[in-house]
């Protein structure tokens, strides 16, 4: 049996903490306080009010107390096997694995602490009793789109964070729409969100300076839910001061590698009590066939033990984050079918980002239907519209028009499709950046999003950058775009999310993905940009290539991109034996699929295709690498 040590973060504070402690370890006592500023005695009694919530003094007080209990626990038994820390408690966990010394470790959160709390005037919200899926559903029908979620604790504890008056607000609106409990923590910043994004690159400048060593015990990541890697490490340190806290899946992947009990070490036990609550869903019963709730179940791999891939964590979280899904998944709705607004609203509801068509529909039925989905789902929710970008560049003025429309009723987000067009056309440029504008941390922010669809990797390579210059001119001179808004478009890519679609002639998937993430890596690493790349997937051997090859997302398009089955697909229908494709070191190939997971090929609605597409995949990848496994080895858990 596995234990791993984990580590609290800000909020475990409490009057006496490290009692025992402080006189067993008087020498770095004295350290602390010498590099703090404030007797760490004082600290921990607490008797001071404006230092007991004061984020400066009080995360160097944590991190000390962490650090002596960790030296007392390694005097009473042998180290863990996993380490991990939640939020500030991370810190500790490193120092416990050794890639740090205490007085360096104190001056590193002595940093963040001071420059988080800079950042005040926010607030954070822990939400219990609710869904994590019904939490965003209730967000997007209040239109809460200026608050985050910043920590993911089990499958009914989720904490918001943005500012002070939102936050405080939603509690009575979560209330009502039946959470257990809504409790306003004692803070005055919103960590773990966009609003701590200076912070963050302040951190990042100064965790620069820091030599790290490599972690003797592996140390998980709040940021990735993976063990760290050292060169990764001062990056994603950063990264964790604006990014969601992912405990639950930290527990879960601690889980799958065998740990069975924690030991909470620094003040209170709240991070053991979620790890017992949550027990039964993370460690299942030697007759448990299930396993943890969420799977796809695949049947038991050689060591007896049921192998699952999951699908919500398929892809990039980022994705997911970004548009407020369950899946990193788009489906496009037809527009000419009977009912498709309500379509793409049941889509949106069930977790998968959902584009309506409108291409060939008039302009009175594209207004009534935008005016719909905005009624039934509000303007946070994961929905859109799907355009044709190479009408809109051929001058369509019915399309051009349609631009203006969707900003009217508060559109945010477009499937473009572009083909082998080289550029996005002004209007669509246009779209991205009305209402762009610089947050209180002085960063670009565009509310409205891209999904850009081309044929080829060598077309993405602008749309991954900000606009061309004289394109920028051309919409300030016609009052298209403000000044401002001009000025934001210039630090923010075309398009955040660029999709290949690998159904025409020439190279197939294997190729044209692994160019299209070089490119994207190259384009990151010049300008600095968040950008994702997915791919336009019809079966689901396409859908596990894709995220096998690294893909962030997936555009499911059953049938093809145009509703028919493409003529040159590597792939094979939905049902049949899917081709043998070898895709780096993993190979996914000769595993059917069956029809309990996916059904008639091309049939149901956009949401249930999307889904089942994503669920039969996951079936492939967890097919493959059960029969990878050596007789008698416990197998490794997949997810990103």
């Amino acid at each position: 049996m596995s234990v791993a040590w984990i580590f609290p973060g800000q909020g475990a504070q409490r009057q006496g903490m490290g009692a025992g402690l402080l006189d067993r370890y008087p020498d770095m006592v004295a350290r602390a306080d010498e590099i703090i500023g404030v007797s760490l005695r004082r600290l921990c009694a607490g008797d001071e009010e404006r230092l007991q919530h004061d984020t400066r003094y009080v995360q160097p007080a944590l991190f000390a107390v962490a650090a002596l209990a960790h030296r007392a626990a390694l005097e009473e038994g042998p180290a863990p096997a996993y380490l991990a820390g939640h939020s500030l408690g991370e810190l500790a966990a490193l120092h416990a694995a050794g890639c740090f010394d205490f007085e360096t470790g104190l001056r590193i959160v002595r940093r963040r602490g001071e420059l988080m709390a800079r950042a005040r005037g926010g607030g954070m919200l822990a939400v219990v009793g609710m869904p994590i899926e019904r939490l965003r559903e209730v967000l997007a029908e209040e239109g809460a789109t200026d608050v985050d979620l910043a920590n993911h604790n089990s499958p009914d504890q989720v904490v918001l964070s943005g500012p002070e008056d939102s936050v405080r607000a939603l509690a009575a609106v979560l209330r009502g729409a039946g959470a257990g409990k809504c409790v306003l923590l004692n803070v005055s910043i919103a960590a773990h969100s966009r609003y701590m994004a200076f912070p963050a690159a302040a951190f990042a400048d100064y965790l620069g300076t820091v030599d790290f060593a490599p972690p003797r015990v592996p140390v998980i990541s709040n940021v990735t839910a993976r063990p760290h890697r050292p060169e990764t490490l001062p990056d994603l340190l950063a990264r964790q001061v604006r990014s969601p806290v992912r405990w639950w899946d930290t527990m879960v992947y601690l889980a799958e590698r065998g740990v069975r009990d924690v030991r909470e070490i620094g003040p209170g036990q709240v991070l053991t009590k979620l790890w017992r609550k949550a027990e039964k869903h993370l460690i299942p019963s030697a007759s448990d066939s299930a396993g943890p709730a969420g799977g796809v179940s695949i049947g038991r791999a050689p060591g007896g033990e049921p192998y699952r891939v999951r699908t919500e964590r398929l892809g990039a979280a980022t994705f997911r984050r970004d548009y407020g899904t369950r899946l990193a998944c788009a489906a496009l709705e037809n527009a000419s079918a009977a009912g498709s607004a309500d379509e793409v609203t049941r889509t949106a509801r069930r977790g998968v980002l959902a584009f309506l068509g409108v291409d060939g529909l008039p302009a009175g039925d594209v207004e009534r239907a935008v005016q719909r989905l905005r009624r039934d789902l509000g303007p946070a929710a994961p929905y859109g519209v799907a355009l044709d970008g190479r009408r809109v560049a051929g001058g369509d003025e019915v399309d051009q028009g349609r631009v203006g429309l969707f900003l009217r009723y508060g559109v945010r987000f477009l499937h473009v499709t572009l083909g082998h067009l080289t550029q996005a056309p002004p209007e669509l440029v246009r779209f991205r950046f009305a209402g762009a504008y610089r947050d209180a941390a002085g960063l670009p922010v565009a509310p409205n999003r891209l999904v850009v669809r081309v044929a080829a990797p060598d077309l993405v390579e602008r749309l991954m950058r900000p606009p061309a210059e004289p394109l920028l001119a051309e919409l300030s001179a016609r009052g298209a775009l403000t000044p401002a808004e001009v000025e934001v478009a210039r630090g923010l890519p075309v398009s955040e999310d660029v999709c290949l679609d690998c159904s025409s002639d020439g190279p197939g998937l294997e190729v044209r993905l692994p160019e299209a993430l070089r490119r994207r890596d190259e384009a990151v690493a010049a300008c600095g940009h968040h950008i994702r790349v997915g791919v336009v997937c019809a079966t689901p051997e396409a859908v596990a290539a894709a995220f096998v090859l690294g893909a962030d997302f997936v555009v499911a398009a059953p049938g093809g991109a145009d509703g028919r089955a493409s003529a040159r697909s590597p792939f094979l229908a939905v049902g049949g034996q899917a081709e043998a494709a070898h895709v780096g070191t993993a190979h996914v190939g000769t595993a059917h699929v069956g029809t309990a997971h996916v059904g008639t090929a091309h049939v149901g609605t956009a949401h249930v295709q999307a889904a089942r597409l994503m669920e039969a995949a996951a079936d492939l990848l967890g097919r493959r690498l059960t029969t990878l496994v050596l007789p008698g080895a416990r197998p490794v858990p997949a997810g990103t």
